[in-house]
């Protein structure tokens, strides 16, 4: 695993746990399963992006292996407060830090 990727999986997990700390606000509501779900990935998907994996078999396998090491983060996101257009804002966003500090913010 190279440097990158170590940093880039580090600031993953970060991104993870600050989504466990979000702090209620107006226009937001609780998190369900799949907003969880859609949340980890997204980080996945732009993580594997900044990475620079293309091809589609090794996505995939690195996909279903931060899907399961995730796993944890994913039961405790759930009843935590999202923004109410949480979908909209995981779609446009480019980084996992546009993420972290757009999206769960």
């Amino acid at each position: 695993m190279t440097t990158q990727m170590r940093a880039s999986r580090r600031f993953l997990i970060v991104g993870l746990a600050a989504a466990v700390f979000v702090v209620p606000a107006c226009g937001r509501r609780a998190a369900t399963e799949p907003d969880c779900r859609a949340l980890l990935a997204r980080m996945i998907d732009v993580e594997l992006d900044e990475s620079g994996f293309r091809d589609p078999v090794l996505r995939a396998r690195s996909r279903e292996n931060l899907g399961r090491r995730f796993s944890v983060d994913l039961e405790r996101c759930k009843g935590l407060m999202v923004p109410k257009d949480l979908h909209v804002c995981l779609a446009s966003a480019r980084t996992t830090e546009e993420i972290v500090h757009r999206c769960l913010e």
